[in-house]
């Protein structure tokens, strides 16, 4: 008797608290989490002596603009130290999931009223392919050139002259760097930009779902205001982004000439250490062009930073 006790008590111990009240505990995925891969695992504790039928029941649903769709199911036998649970594969059509839309890993105790769900779970899998044992993504790093500590917005401007940059709307856009700031070179915008939108993935997180490290600086192209914006992310039975400034004036120097135009965010209002070699995730978004944004790279999504490019800090 004292032996089964004994044991009983340190299952109890492994059990995460609370987990008896509701039968089952999700340990993996996390809500917020960004799937590498189209298979859809979750790992369980079960809480065996409240199932009356010893098993759990799972669904996998995915939200899209306020509709549910059911992806699959799966009834799970559990046991008292968890489970490692293949549920389903995801089409490849529905890849990437992000921005707006997600999935909810749904679960219910048969015979029983008890339930509930981990949500927003996203995919957003990394374009390339290995060669040689070394990733090689589907769109090279974007350089961004290295410019002389302490050079003014003049000096920046014409370090830009010999850059190569990359074409996107019409324009062509180049990047560069110093300890101090992120340069962008923009040109002129031609007729029926309305904005250009820069967005950095600042952690190179690429994530499915915008998060605090992501930042915007947006263009606009009728007034030649820039702006800097982020975004506070909610969910209910939706996702929600709300645009919030960050920064302010100080953030940013803005220089307007004659045939281009630079930007200049300081580093330490990004919350960053640059350094050689460095990788930032990294878009480009333009908008109007008689209703035919284009965008950098070609499948660049803008709610889903996993969607974007990169940029090399050169030395």
């Amino acid at each position: 008797m004292k032996i089964a006790f004994a044991a009983t008590m340190a299952l109890l111990l492994i059990l995460p608290a609370g987990l008896s009240a509701q039968g089952v505990v999700i340990t993996s995925p996390e809500p917020w989490a960004t799937l590498r891969t189209d298979s859809v695992v979750v790992s369980f504790q079960a809480d065996t002596s409240i199932l009356p039928r010893g098993s759990v029941d799972f669904r996998v649903v995915r939200s899209s603009r306020g509709r549910e769709t059911t992806l699959f199911t799966q009834n799970v036998k559990a046991a008292d130290l968890g489970a490692e649970v293949f549920l389903g594969r995801v089409r490849a059509n529905d890849i990437p999931l992000g921005g707006t839309d997600f999935m909810s890993i749904m679960w219910s105790i048969p015979g029983s009223d008890l339930r509930g769900s981990i949500k927003p779970i996203g995919i957003a899998k990394l374009s390339g392919e290995a060669i040689g044992g070394k990733w090689i993504p589907a769109y090279p790093p974007l350089s961004a050139v290295r410019i002389a500590d302490g050079a003014s917005m003049e000096e920046a401007a014409a370090a830009f002259t010999e850059a190569t940059g990359f074409e996107v709307g019409g324009m062509r856009v180049a990047v560069g760097w110093n300890t101090e700031a992120f340069f962008i070179n923009l040109p002129s915008p031609p007729s029926g930009v309305t904005e250009v939108e820069f967005a950095l993935d600042l952690r190179c997180g690429k994530n499915a779902f915008l998060a605090w490290a992501d930042r915007f600086v947006v263009y606009d192209a009728a007034s030649s205001v820039v702006s800097l914006l982020r975004y506070e992310r909610s969910v209910s039975g939706a996702i929600g982004y709300k645009s919030v400034p960050w920064g302010g004036g100080a953030a940013f120097s803005f220089m307007k000439g004659e045939s281009a135009n630079l930007v200049k965010i300081f580093w330490h209002e990004m919350g960053i250490q640059p350094f050689d070699e460095r990788g930032l995730g990294f878009a480009v978004f333009v908008g109007g062009r008689a209703g035919q944004p284009a965008n950098y790279p070609a499948g660049a999504r803008r709610d889903i930073p996993g969607t974007w490019g990169d940029i090399r800090l050169e030395k």
